[in-house]
């Protein structure tokens, strides 16, 4: 393949600031989602979205309001409404698909393009204020590289399109929504777009790699996660005058919080529980009778997590139980454990250590969270198919999915790089 990666990457700066600049979180990342959609349309690419690509019930998907205030954000910042149609009721995502002339296997690239909801700092030390591409967009902004897995996509993509005379079999270029609350891969699933991968190759900039040039292929120890929103239903009250009337469902719901925070620990593996957002209640002198709250249990394999999340869900039924409450515990999100798949890991080790730019292979790097990259793998995997996470060293300012989080954007071209250099290798063109 002709390399044009680097010629390229000057434009997938740009891409990745003009991405950063208009943030948007799960199922609502239609800026990004027009802005994708329509480079890879014009330089060939099949474009599949919107219900082509999500289907199944989405996990607590967003509400009319924000679709458009989302919509409104996406066309102010100069989006395609050709592009912005098929994702309008949150359908958000693209699948870019491009066949070669010569028979091969079919190899899936994936990419994350949300967003964290929180602000991103106004320091003026921090370059992207500094340079002029922070966040435009209040309450929502990239401080965990999606913006940057989706310009490394887009740099990939159009290398691939320079060079598709040279192709072999088909390659999927999947730019997923809503990985940060781990519900697009099992919308992606569900719609049959990666049933014939042979191959899914996917990774994250920074996390345990804080060094450009840096690079990991035996990414391990994924978290299996779930994630439930339950919601309490009592009756209300005068709280002074008739308090033995109402049904507290505030009450109800603290003790089932105390209560998820004693499960006994799985004795054979790390297990996690976590409530992340708790409300009830409208005034002094009203026994509340909604509330509602978030939590998420975590296990170092499925069947830790199934055992932490069968607790959880006794013990919000006893509180319901107790205090004469409806309950409903909703799924909000899944992840699984998985695993690389061997072979896979020892060719792409192979081909990191022919790139200039890759200066050191780290042998091996436990995740210890979660990412729904994980079932996309499965699903893979048990098809027959080989699938592999890799990390991509980068400093990161702040840390991730914290407000001054940045990254060297020389990490952009050795990620499409790498991917580059596994697809020939995977076609047998590269030792």
């Amino acid at each position: 393949m002709t390399d044009t990666i680097a010629a390229s990457l000057p434009a997938a700066i740009e891409w990745r600031r003009t991405l950063h600049r208009c943030p948007q979180p799960a199922w609502l990342e239609l800026f990004a989602t027009a802005f994708i959609a329509e480079k890879l349309a014009a330089w060939g690419y099949e474009i599949k979205m919107g219900r082509d690509i999500i289907a199944g019930q989405q996990l607590l998907p967003p509400n009319a309001d924000q679709l458009a205030r989302a919509y409104d954000q996406a066309l102010k910042a100069g989006a395609s409404e050709k592009y912005l149609a098929p994702a309008k009721g949150g359908h958000t995502g693209v699948v870019a698909i491009l066949k070669g002339d010569r028979p091969g296997p079919v190899v899936g690239f994936r990419f994350d393009i949300d967003a964290n909801e929180t602000d991103e700092t106004t320091d003026p030390g921090h370059r992207p204020v500094r340079e002029g591409f922070a966040s435009a967009n209040p309450g929502c902004a990239h401080l965990c590289g999606h913006d940057a897995h989706a310009a490394i996509g887009l740099l990939l993509a159009k290398h691939l399109a320079a060079n598709r005379a040279v192709l072999r079999g088909t390659v999927k270029l999947i730019f997923q929504p809503n990985e940060e609350n781990l519900g697009g891969a099992a919308a992606l699933i569900a719609s049959g777009i990666i049933d014939d991968l042979d191959y899914l190759l996917s990774g994250h900039i920074g996390l345990a790699l804080k060094e450009t040039g840096h690079i990991c292929l035996n990414v391990h120890s994924f978290m299996a996660l779930s994630r439930f929103e339950v919601t309490y239903t009592g009756r209300p009250s005068h709280a002074a005058l008739r308090p033995d009337e109402g049904k507290n469902a505030l009450l109800g719901s603290c003790a089932a919080i105390a209560n998820l925070y004693a499960i006994a620990r799985h004795g054979l593996g790390a297990s996690r529980i976590n409530v992340g957002y708790h409300q009830a209640g409208t005034t002094w002198n009203v026994i509340p009778d909604k509330a509602l709250f978030r939590f998420e249990t975590r296990g170092v394999s499925n069947e830790i997590n199934a055992y932490m999340v069968e607790k959880a869900h006794e013990i919000i039924r006893g509180a319901a139980q107790m205090h004469g409450l409806g309950v409903e515990i909703v799924p909000a999100a899944v992840a699984s454990v998985a695993e690389n798949s061997p072979a896979l890991i020892a060719l792409a080790e192979k081909t990191a250590a022919t790139l200039p730019s890759v200066k050191h292979i780290v042998p091996s790097v436990a995740f210890n969270a979660s990412e729904d990259v994980t079932l996309l793998m499965q699903h893979v995997q048990n098809r027959g198919g080989q699938a592999l996470v890799a990390l991509f060293g980068t400093p990161v300012g702040g840390g991730h999915h914290n407000s001054s989080f940045d990254i060297d954007e020389q990490v952009i071209a050795n990620a499409a790089t790498f991917y580059s250099a596994m697809l020939s290798a995977i076609q047998g063109d590269r030792p």
